[in-house]
C-alpha cells in the first residue's frame, strides 16, 4: 500500500550500499597485506545515477447518501508519457470502498518507476459494487472503456530521481453514477468523474489515515517513528510527531509517545510532506488495534464534552465522548469543538467500546478525532448558450428544464472534460468553455440568483 520514501524508503538500498563498501574495504586491505598497490591511473569505481523514483498513489472520494458502499475493485496503475511510454505503477488487486473516504485519503500503493515526465495516468478496475441504503438489490454498472479510466493532464507532471511524487486520487462516485430514467428502467450508468491532485511540498491537502505496524523502536517525541503497513511490510512511511500531535490508547483514552513500541499496532492521521523528502506530520496517533471510523449525524450539540451521533451505517445511536486532545477538522482544515453542529455528514475517528448496554444507554464512542461536516453543493445541468465571457469567467446556460441561468465559474474551479467513448478525463481550463457544450455545474447560488460553479464537468473529449 505504501512503500519506504525518503531515507526510510531506501533503506534496503542503503544497507546494500554500506555492504559493497565494506566489501571494497576489505578487498583493499587484503591487498595492501599481499604488497599491491594501486595507481591514479588505476579505474575509480563510481556509484551509479539513479534512474528511477517512486509514485505515490492515494484515494479519496466524496460524499454521498444515497449508498451503503462503493466497492471498487482496482487492477492496475499506470503512467504514460512521451511516444506513449508506460511504467506501471501498481498491478493486482486493491479493494476499495469509496464511502470509507470521504474525509480521508489513504495510500493505495508506492512504485519505483522510470524518471521522466508524464502527461496521464491510466487506472484499469475491472469491478463496481454499489451497495444500497437498505434491502435493495446491489447494482453493477457497465464500466467504460472495459474498465480503463485515463487522467490527462496537459502540463505533465515530473518523477525525479530518488525523489517521490504522490498524486491523490478523488473518485468522485457522488458525480460519476447517474441514474436515467430510460423508460422507467432506472438504468444506473458510470461516468467517471475523476480528479488528480499532484502533492507537492507541504501543500493543503486531505488528511492522510494511514494504518499498520510500528518497524524497530521509536525515536523521540520530535523524531517521530516508522510506520508500516500491516499486510505489506515492504511499504513504510516516516511518521513526524510533535508536541501538539495527540496520542491514544487501545481504550480511546490519552496518553503519550512512550506508548509506542516496535511492532504496535497504530493507526496515524496527518498530512504528507514531500520536502525534501516524503513524511507523514501526524496529528493524531492511536496505539491499539480498535480504532475504526464511524459516520453519521450530530442530534444534538456537545454538552459536557459528549453528543449523540446517528450512524449511517445501522442507524445505531452512539455517545461521542470528547477527550481532551481531541482533534477537529472541516473541509478548510484543523477548527475547534465549537465547530460542530446539529445535522449529517459528520464522521468519528476513535474506539468504539462494546461493553455497553445499548439498551440501557446508548454505546460509547471515544474520540480521537472528529470531521465536522460535509461540503454541501448543488447541481445544475444544461448547455451553454453564449460565448463564455474570459473577463468575468461567466456564461448563460439552459437548463434541462428550460430555465435559463447566470453562471460564474470560480477561479479555482475544477474544470473536466469526461470522454464516455475513450473513457478520458483531461484537466482545462475556462478558455476551453464554449458555446453548445453540455456541462454538469457543482456549486451554490449567490444572493444575486447566479449559480457560482466551483467544479464543471463537460461531456465530451477536449478539442485539440
Amino acid at each position: 500500500m505504501f512503500k519506504s520514501v525518503g531515507n526510510i524508503m531506501n533503506i534496503s538500498r542503503i544497507f546494500a550500499a554500506m555492504r559493497l563498501a565494506f566489501l571494497k574495504l576489505v578487498a583493499a586491505l587484503f591487498l595492501s597485506a599481499c604488497g599491491g598497490s594501486s595507481s591514479s591511473s588505476d579505474p575509480v569505481d563510481t556509484p551509479p545515477v539513479a534512474t528511477t523514483g517512486t509514485v505515490g498513489i492515494l484515494f479519496t472520494d466524496a460524499p454521498t447518501d444515497d449508498y451503503a458502499a462503493i466497492n471498487l475493485n482496482v487492477v492496475k496503475a499506470v503512467l504514460i508519457g512521451e511516444d506513449e511510454k508506460q511504467e506501471i505503477v501498481f498491478e493486482g488487486s486493491k479493494l476499495i470502498n469509496l464511502l470509507d473516504l470521504r474525509n480521508f485519503s489513504v495510500p493505495i500503493v508506492f512504485g519505483e518507476v522510470e524518471t521522466g515526465t508524464y502527461t496521464k495516468l491510466r487506472l484499469i478496475v475491472d469491478e463496481l459494487e454499489l451497495v444500497p441504503v437498505g434491502d435493495g438489490e446491489f447494482i453493477y454498472p457497465k464500466l467504460p472503456g472495459n474498465g480503463k479510466i485515463d487522467m490527462l493532464d496537459a502540463d505533465g507532471f515530473t518523477v525525479l530521481a530518488g525523489r517521490t511524487l504522490l498524486m491523490e486520487i478523488d473518485m468522485d462516485a457522488n458525480k460519476s453514477i447517474k441514474i436515467t430514467e430510460a423508460g422507467n428502467s432506472g438504468k444506473v450508468n458510470f461516468r467517471p468523474v475523476v480528479k488528480v491532485k499532484i502533492i507537492d511540498g507541504p501543500e493543503r491537502h486531505k488528511l492522510a489515515r494511514v494504518v499498520g505496524s510500528v518497524s524497530g523502536e521509536p525515536g523521540t517525541p520530535e523524531g517521530g517513528f516508522v510506520l508500516c503497513d500491516i499486510d505489506s511490510p515492504d511499504y513504510c512511511v516516516d511518521v513526524m510527531t510533535k508536541g501538539s500531535t495527540s496520542f491514544f490508547d487501545n481504550e480511546g483514552l490519552g496518553t503519550d509517545f512512550s506508548a509506542l513500541s516496535d511492532g504496535a499496532m497504530v493507526v496515524a492521521l496527518g498530512m504528507y510532506d514531500t520536502e525534501p523528502s516524503v513524511v507523514l506530520n501526524a496529528v493524531v496517533v492511536e496505539v491499539g488495534c480498535c480504532a475504526k471510523q464511524v459516520q453519521g449525524s450530530v442530534v444534538t450539540e456537545p454538552v459536557d464534552s459528549k453528543f449523540p451521533l446517528l450512524a449511517d451505517e445501522d442507524a445505531a445511536l452512539l455517545t461521542v465522548e470528547l477527550q481532551p486532545g481531541t482533534k477537529y477538522f472541516n473541509v478548510d482544515g484543523e477548527t475547534s469543538v465549537d465547530a460542530i453542529v446539529v445535522g449529517p455528514g459528520h464522521e468519528v475517528e476513535g474506539t468504539k467500546l462494546a461493553d455497553v448496554d445499548p439498551e440501557e444507554d446508548p454505546d460509547l464512542m471515544r474520540a480521537a478525532l472528529v470531521f465536522i461536516g460535509a461540503e454541501e453543493f448543488e447541481q445544475v445541468s444544461g448547455t451553454i448558450i453564449d460565448d463564455p465571457d474570459p473577463d468575468t469567467r461567466s456564461f448563460l446556460l439552459t437548463s434541462t428544464g428550460g430555465i435559463d441561468t447566470c453562471v460564474r465559474v470560480n477561479n479555482d474551479a475544477d474544470i473536466l472534460f469526461v470522454d464516455e467513448v475513450n473513457s478520458e478525463i483531461t484537466i482545462a481550463e475556462f478558455g476551453n468553455l464554449a458555446m453548445d457544450q453540455s456541462v454538469d455545474l457543482f456549486g451554490l447560488t449567490a444572493e444575486d440568483s447566479c449559480f457560482e460553479a466551483n467544479e464543471v464537468i463537460v461531456e465530451g473529449a477536449l478539442a485539440p
